[in-house]
């Protein structure tokens, strides 16, 4: 029998000041600027946390989330264009197909050892990428596609001040780490963090390491197509290169190494540190590269100082890389919280 740790007196204080300081933030401040900063917050601590079901917890490191992001934006996008159904409704439509598409490309690659699920995962997100720039009678290509403002709704997800987006957008981070937090807590997370461990006597006890990964990644791919939709109709403009490349994906799963691999804080904890790192670069420096920059430098000094990311900061000391907080077979695993 698998025990579930509860999370500790501390962890639920830390937890419950940061999310009444979210809840509270706007209460004090009108300007649009800093509630953007804060809506692309939400946005990338619910995408780091997806991936770090998949990336963090089982380490099958995938560079495809951005194109879960613009499956659902996308869907949204043209359902509401073209028939006017509603963005919620949109959403939906959108996991689903992202769910299709985390099967296809795990029914492929998890049976491959390696680095080939993260090679699939490459060649698939250029794959949509791709379509989606020549597909122009549909996505307008390169162009991309534009949602015009018409009245404040919430049915269809549009507001004329960024207020209501950055509360929409805190509730599905809210989801997103709780949905994170009882995966990780349960016989699922158990199993991942024994694959992560060692796969092969995973496989010995009878359990099957490519379903339980693949149930992670379509965790994963529904959480990410939902932020997507939320995220695009708040910039109101979609296109392949900033919702289906290969940086983005690179942006998501950097929160999650930044902030610290297979643990529940750390992907908020890097969205913290990144996402106003990269404002403060983008301002100074002038440039919408200097913030890929910044994720490329965060992550080479986290590999080379701590290897656990900036969670294990906060643990007193730096953890052994070598120890592994997992148990396989009978015994019981140790949540990270």
């Amino acid at each position: 029998m698998i025990s579930r740790n509860k999370p500790s007196r501390k962890a639920l204080i830390i937890g419950g000041l940061a999310l009444a300081f979210l809840a509270i933030f706007p209460l004090f401040s009108n300007n649009n600027y800093f509630l953007s900063v804060g809506v692309t917050f939400c946005v990338f601590a619910s995408l780091g946390s997806a991936w770090n079901l998949i990336g963090g917890y089982a380490a099958q490191i995938s560079w495809c989330h951005a194109t879960f992001v613009a499956i659902g934006a996308y869907t949204s996008y043209l359902l509401y264009i073209h028939l006017g159904i509603s963005p919620w409704i949109g959403m939906l439509a959108g996991m689903a197909l992202s769910s299709g598409a985390a099967l296809f490309i795990g029914n492929i690659s998890f049976r491959l050892r390696g680095p080939f699920f993260s090679l699939s995962t490459i060649a698939f997100a250029e794959l949509v990428r791709v379509y989606l720039q020549w597909h122009k009678d549909l996505t307008k290509g390169a162009n991309g596609l534009v949602v015009t403002f018409k009245e404040d709704s919430f049915v269809n997800l549009m507001f004329s001040t960024v207020k209501p987006y950055y509360y929409i957008m805190l509730g599905v981070l809210v989801v997103s780490v709780f949905v994170c937090w009882n995966v990780a807590r349960s016989r699922l997370g158990y199993y991942l963090k024994a694959i992560k461990a060692d796969e092969d006597a995973v496989n010995s006890l009878g359990i099957s390491s490519n379903e339980a990964k693949m149930k992670a990644f379509v965790i994963s791919a529904l959480i990410a197509s939902a932020v997507g939709t939320v995220y695009a109709f708040f910039l109101g403009y979609i296109d392949p290169q900033s919702f289906g490349s290969l940086d983005l994906s690179t942006k998501i799963g950097s929160m999650a190494i930044v902030g610290g691999l297979g643990t529940i804080a750390g992907p908020l904890i890097g969205a913290a540190f990144l996402v106003p790192l990269s404002e403060v670069a983008n301002i100074l420096l002038g440039s919408a590269g200097a913030g890929m920059l910044l994720y490329g430098l965060s992550i080479m000094l986290v590999f080379t100082f701590r290897p656990e990311g900036i969670v294990s900061l906060f643990k007193g000391k730096k953890a052994d890389p070598a120890t592994v907080p997992v148990k396989t077979g009978k015994a019981e695993g140790t949540a990270n919280e």
